[in-house]
């Protein structure tokens, strides 16, 4: 007999079940193949009714507290070995590890419902640490088995559109042929769009703002738009894509905003903090929502506070970190010195002010109409909302370091 074996259908729903209680996505929850002593990539195979090492298969159901792994596997009656006639592709060595996931349901049954509908062009948009890239991981757990290719890159910050394409095309391998490299980008381009013609593929772009001014890959993207294609390609970035050009009958827009209360308060419970504590609610809407500001403080909040986080709350303060402060700064930097002036000044009043009265906080004279036209920008208004939630020192130390003008 095999000492492989493989999950059923209905097994496959109770490990489901079991990691959703977790928080755990399907193949992104690095704790997952940790405990499993296994490989992100034999449990994606285990997701995918592969047969596995069967030692490996009982570890990844006891990973998620089955320990009844029977229930969960394919005994055939016979010895033969089916094979999926319609082979997954996945490409994740450029997706980053998660350790869990809570809460998009409504931001993912919209994804979900515009997939269905054949939109080709999908951009998520956020400030970074909202959770961009973790819905988008848990998207492709839903609907991964309903395309051929799946794959997921990054746009090098030094790299052309003509290298991305090319590295893009190595990834598109059927029976182990690959498409040769090109010199030229619009046959790089057709070539791509032809392939998405032939199987469906998901391709998610991940994180590519420094890149999508470019009028190369802004020109890519257009010719996907137009092209009669059955592929899917989701963008995460930290702004609002025009895509007044585009049919929006097939490119949208999501923005992504802090999560729930009740999505908080599971991300705070794994973290360790007791639920029926005082002040988490207040604490969540200190942070509005945001996974990677309340992950970060909640270590200073245990080594300064005991844990106590109603204490910390009544210190009226503002913990961002190194790591999301260098965040919201990298969204400054794509802002121009005039935005950032304006944000500036908007950050000091913290409520709404009238426009002759921001202008006269203005160093320089500055046109009316151009302050308008950026107020009204959909990418300022991206970035005012979200850096508007610092705290209002770090602001100014930002505008100190940044303008001499300023101060």
């Amino acid at each position: 007999m095999s000492n492989s074996i493989k999950a059923s259908t209905i097994g496959l729903e109770i490990i489901n079940k079991s990691r959703q209680r977790l928080g755990w996505t399907k193949t992104s929850t690095a704790r997952w193949w940790q405990d499993a002593h296994t490989s992100r990539a034999t449990l994606r195979r285990f997701w995918q009714g592969d047969r596995i090492q069967k030692e490996i298969f009982i570890a990844i159901c006891a990973a998620v507290g089955v320990k009844n792994w029977q229930d969960i596997a394919d005994i055939p009656e016979t010895n033969d070995i089916n094979i999926n006639p319609f082979p997954i592709y996945l490409d994740y060595h450029e997706a980053p590890n998660l350790e869990s996931f809570y809460g998009r349901d409504q931001e993912l049954e919209i994804l979900t419902k515009w997939i269905k509908n054949s939109y080709k062009l999908i951009n998520i948009y956020g400030i970074g640490g909202i959770g961009k890239t973790s819905l988008v991981l848990a998207l492709l757990d839903k609907i991964q088995d309903e395309f051929k290719f799946v794959l997921w890159k990054k746009f090098p910050a030094a790299g052309s559109t003509l290298d991305f394409l090319n590295n893009l095309l190595k990834s598109f391998k059927i029976e182990n042929n690959q498409i040769a490299n090109t010199e030229s980008l619009q046959i790089a381009t057709l070539q791509v769009i032809e392939f998405l013609r032939q199987y469906p593929c998901l391709i998610v772009l991940d994180g590519i703002d420094k890149n999508i001014d470019n009028s190369e890959f802004s020109n890519f993207l257009y010719e996907l738009s137009l092209s009669n294609h059955q592929s899917i390609i989701i963008i995460t970035s930290r702004s609002k894509q025009n895509f007044s050009e585009i049919n929006t009958k097939i490119a949208a827009n999501l923005k992504l905003t802090g999560l729930s209360n009740n999505a908080a308060l599971e991300l705070l419970k794994s973290q360790g903090l007791n639920t029926q504590e005082l002040g988490l609610l207040a604490l969540i809407k200190l942070y509005r929502g945001n996974p990677l500001g309340l992950k970060l403080v909640i270590p200073f909040i245990e080594s300064v506070f005991a844990g106590n986080t109603a204490a910390f709350i009544n210190e009226n303060t503002f913990i961002i970190g190194d790591r999301l402060a260098n965040i919201i700064r990298q969204q400054l930097e794509q802002l121009s010195q005039l935005e950032i002036d304006i944000i500036y000044w908007l950050a000091i009043w913290q409520e709404p002010i009238s426009f002759v009265r921001l202008q006269t906080h203005l160093i320089t004279f500055v046109d009316p109409a151009k302050v308008l036209s950026i107020i009204v920008e959909p990418t300022f208004r991206t970035s005012k909302s979200s850096i508007l939630k610092l705290h209002k020192e770090e602001m100014k130390t930002y505008s100190v370091n940044n303008s001499d003008s300023k101060i």
